[in-house]
């Protein structure tokens, strides 16, 4: 039987793998490194605060400057809308995962 089984829609995996976290080669590794390095630079901070003032942006505001309760948004406004702060979340959530991968190999390793 093709599709989904057991009352789930979707993908047959979707909701029932455990989630794996991949270790990277040494020199993938080095790259991992350095851009865990820079997340937690003064840069970086200061991106990242500005990605979420973005994200409030778009919360409260349509992407061409209305303000959501001023007028009726379609909803491909609400889709760009919602499509932008994903965006801005998973850029800073995907450095926040590489400091992650970082520091488990960092466990793993003793260094």
């Amino acid at each position: 039987m093709n599709g989904a089984q057991n009352g789930l829609v979707g993908d047959n995996s979707y909701g029932v793998d455990i989630p794996e976290t991949q270790v990277p080669d040494e020199k993938s590794l080095q790259e991992e490194k350095k851009i865990a390095k820079y997340s937690k630079s003064k840069e970086f901070s200061r991106i990242k605060e500005y990605f979420q003032t973005r994200i409030d942006f778009y919360q409260k505001y349509l992407p061409d400057g209305r303000e959501i309760g001023a007028s009726s948004p379609t909803p491909e406004d609400w889709r760009v809308a919602n499509l932008l702060i994903k965006e801005f979340k998973a850029l800073t959530d995907s450095y926040e995962s590489i400091n992650e991968i970082v520091e488990e190999h960092r466990k793993r390793t003793n260094g």
